[in-house]
């Protein structure tokens, strides 16, 4: 009786044949879309390496925050109204956030930090609450309190650092955390949690966040140029490429499942699943990134000119196709001999892009080709399968 009790007791999501994300989960990712849009424009101001590095810091920073929020209400969210107010409080830091990245949080550091620590407090607030009440998950609740204190401290500690130092404690304070409240939660615990999962779901809404920003350059380059010839015929190869990421994702890659399957694979499979959930943060970057090297190659066109926009759209090329291998790796999925030579295919494109010194048109065109190539290698090989 008493296990019954327990049982009913826990607020672990394990019911229901399939989850879908609610309406405020959506409305959660559009808070998102500030943040990523103002972190391209960082992008587009300075797309030197000083500048991709400062976009992958603060990309990785709200990401973070993206994914604990999300995977907290996959395994906990009842979207009562208590979680709602926890939700839209989280939405209103991130708006703040949002606003402090002009100039790449150089003038706004301090108002960062505090509330980036506020939001890792109210996590650990949320998981601690969790852990009181449900038998259950306590062990796993707990740990992940300690992983999200952890960084909170660290991020209201980094006050007393000047800069560039506080820099560097903020990605400290990062790794702890992703590992302490990640995998390292499930392979101390006694008894992991499991839920039913809608987090492949999540991840794939967060692609069309950031998607978003992809479409939004290419119209942004078209506009700045005055729609000339070259820089429409780039805009139209930008979207191509969009489009290709949208179609290998989720036309030919995409697997509602994915998250139950580990689940059920056992702990071991769910801490090699952290592969497939952090490896979503090179995609995400790697699509911005591409997205704002279109934009920059219709600006090039304009001026006669290629170097950065070249440089740009090759390397986060490349990191996609890294991305793709992480993630793979992750839910242990292996991707036939065609579909690797597609994507080898691409990825040698995206060195000749990178280094060939390649005028902005051809950059872009010869990119949108082999995108057209892989998704169709990528159809063909998941129509095979499902045959």
């Amino acid at each position: 009786m008493e296990g019954r009790r327990a049982r009913r007791r826990s607020l672990i999501h394990g019911y229901g044949a399939a989850r879908r994300s609610s309406w405020l989960e959506l409305f959660f990712d559009l808070v998102f879309v500030v943040a990523v849009f103002r972190l391209g424009q960082l992008l587009v101001d300075d797309p030197s390496l000083r500048g991709v590095l400062i976009f992958a810091g603060l990309l990785s920073t709200i990401w973070w925050l993206w994914f604990s929020f999300s995977y907290f209400a996959d395994l906990f969210d009842d979207d009562r109204p208590p979680s709602r107010l926890v939700q839209l409080t989280a939405m209103l830091g991130v708006l703040v956030l949002a606003a402090s990245l002009s100039g790449g949080v150089a003038d706004d550091a301090d108002r960062f930090a505090v509330t980036y620590g506020l939001l890792l407090a109210l996590l650990t607030a949320m998981y601690g609450v969790v852990g009181w009440i449900d038998v259950e998950a306590r062990d796993f609740c707990w740990w992940n309190a300690v992983g999200f204190l952890s960084g909170a401290v660290l991020w209201f500690g980094s006050l007393l650092a000047p800069a560039p130092g506080r820099y560097w404690v903020w990605g400290v304070a990062l790794v702890v955390n992703s590992l302490v409240s990640g995998p390292l939660a499930y392979g101390w615990v006694r008894r992991a949690p499991t839920q039913t999962s809608h987090m492949p779901e999540r991840f794939g809404l967060f692609t069309i966040v950031v998607l978003g920003e992809a479409v939004l350059a290419v119209a942004n380059g078209i506009d700045a140029t005055g729609w000339r010839p070259v820089a429409v015929a780039i805009g139209v190869g930008g979207f191509v490429i969009a489009s290709g990421v949208w179609w290998v994702y989720f036309i030919a890659t995409f697997d509602r499942e994915a998250g139950n399957r580990v689940l059920r694979a056992g702990r071991r499979a769910v801490i090699r699943s952290y592969l497939y959930a952090y490896g979503h943060l090179l995609v995400y970057g790697s699509i911005v990134a591409a997205a704002v090297a279109v934009e920059l190659a219709a600006q090039e066109s304009a001026h006669h000119g290629h170097g950065v926009a070249g440089r740009l759209l090759g390397g986060a090329q490349l990191v996609m196709m890294g991305s793709c291998v992480v993630i793979y790796r992750g839910i242990g999925v292996s991707v036939s001999q065609r579909v690797a030579v597609a994507q080898a295919g691409l990825a040698l494109v995206a060195l000749v892009v990178a280094f060939g010194g390649l005028p902005p048109l051809l950059a872009v065109l010869l990119s949108a080709a082999a995108w057209v190539v892989l998704a169709a290698v990528e159809q063909a090989d998941a129509s095979a399968r499902h045959r």
